[in-house]
């Protein structure tokens, strides 16, 4: 009789390197992200692991090293002649010599108006040298675990503050989970206790170009020669929430091509539907594995349940799938073996890859004849320990 074992098994997503498609919009930015926030899938991405130079998107990671370092945001602190030091050339909030702000005021001119003299401030009232606040930046950058970044100063002015977009989508969302971090990345006008009002003007920037500057939720925008244009941004498309970073956009202008090519993503987005698409139902066979020298002749691999992703119709009836698992299996192969992988493909691109690992021992002949011949002494020794006592018993109740 053939004897087959069912492996009901769920795939494990490799977290290392998400995939996802290739951009379809063109956009003059070389790296670009596309994070859906409900569902932590990266829609689309144009190569988002290239290292660029950050700019003022260096401000996002100073601002959650300060809010996750501060207890007292609400706390003022005077403004020196050191905060207001070597600027020139730089953005500033506007503060001046011997300004009494708060912590809170110095996020809000730092991150609205990308002021260097307020991220500066924060930098040196809270490490007390620029030095150790750059140390502080990189542990807290460590600890969300960003690999390929580094940051040199609290507001982006060296060519050292360096990242990916993948790692700038990752830190962003991860900001976003604080709330005084999306309070302060998505408003657009403030007044510090001192007076100072400092404005977000991207929304502006939307406008006169014609754009609908109510698409962006919240974001922080940088620019320098060497950097190129950038922005991180958040937007609300039909009821879903995105993340989407571009950087390196080339220079137009008004330099305000960093916000339309973020238009154009937001665009076309509106003008599709994506959907939570079924790519592999429950209970799908994926493979009959062959079996050698065991007591089974096949390993079958089955889904235990549906295996999903986001995409367009257009998108989901270009799916492929290439599979990449073993075909025969021995009683050598342990339980946790990697028997191979599954790459799940639109438009031949990969948007994912599965493994697949063994769940069940796979017993041999000689095992299973050890086994019945154990079992047959087992139950002889019991047949031969009932036998000898009812012999006793019977030979008590004669005499």
């Amino acid at each position: 009789m053939k004897k087959i074992l069912f492996s009901i098994i769920s795939f494990v997503i490799l977290i290392s390197l998400p995939n996802a498609l290739q951009l379809p919009v063109d956009v003059t930015a070389e790296n670009v992200i596309l994070l859906n926030l409900d569902t932590n899938e990266v829609i689309y991405e144009k190569n988002p692991d290239n290292q660029v130079i950050l700019a003022s998107l260096t401000k996002i990671m100073t601002a959650y090293t300060v809010i996750n370092n501060v207890e007292n945001l609400d706390k003022k602190v005077t403004i020196t002649e050191d905060d207001l030091a070597n600027l020139y050339g730089f953005t500033c909030a506007g503060l001046e010599l011997n300004d009494k702000v708060s912590y809170r005021d110095l996020l809000y001119g730092m991150m609205l108006v990308s002021g260097a003299d307020a991220s500066q401030a924060l930098a040196l009232h809270i490490s007390g040298s620029k030095e150790a606040f750059n140390e502080l930046m990189n542990k807290e950058a460590s600890k969300v675990g960003l690999r390929h970044s580094n940051f040199a100063d609290s507001y982006g002015g060296d060519d050292n503050n360096v990242s990916t977009a993948r790692e700038m989508s990752f830190l962003l969302k991860t900001a976003l989970e604080d709330e005084t971090f999306k309070k302060i990345f998505t408003t657009n006008y403030y007044t510090m206790t001192n007076g100072l009002q400092v404005v977000n003007y991207t929304a502006s920037l939307a406008t006169f170009h014609g754009l609908d500057s109510k698409i962006i939720t919240g974001n922080k925008s940088g620019y320098t020669p060497e950097a190129g244009l950038l922005l991180a941004s958040t937007a609300t498309i039909k009821g879903t929430n995105y993340l989407l970073i571009t950087c390196k956009s080339k220079e137009n202008t008004y330099l305000t091509q960093h916000v339309l090519d973020s238009y154009k993503i937001y665009n076309y987005l509106e003008n599709i539907e994506f959907k939570e698409q079924t790519l592999i139902k429950k209970g799908t066979i994926l493979k009959k594995i062959k079996t050698h020298n065991s007591t089974i002749s096949e390993y079958l691999i089955m889904i235990d349940k549906d295996i999903k992703a986001t995409l367009t119709d257009e998108e989901y009836n270009n799916v492929t799938f290439d599979y990449h698992i073993v075909d025969k299996l021995t009683p050598e192969n342990k339980i946790g073996d990697n028997l191979g992988y599954v790459d799940i493909l639109v438009n031949n691109e990969i948007i994912d890859t599965y493994h697949v690992y063994l769940h069940d021992e796979i017993f041999s002949y000689q095992k299973e004849s050890k086994i019945i011949i154990i079992i047959i002494i087992a139950l002889i020794f019991i047949i031969i320990v009932l036998l000898c006592t009812n012999i006793m018993n019977f030979e008590k109740k004669r005499f």
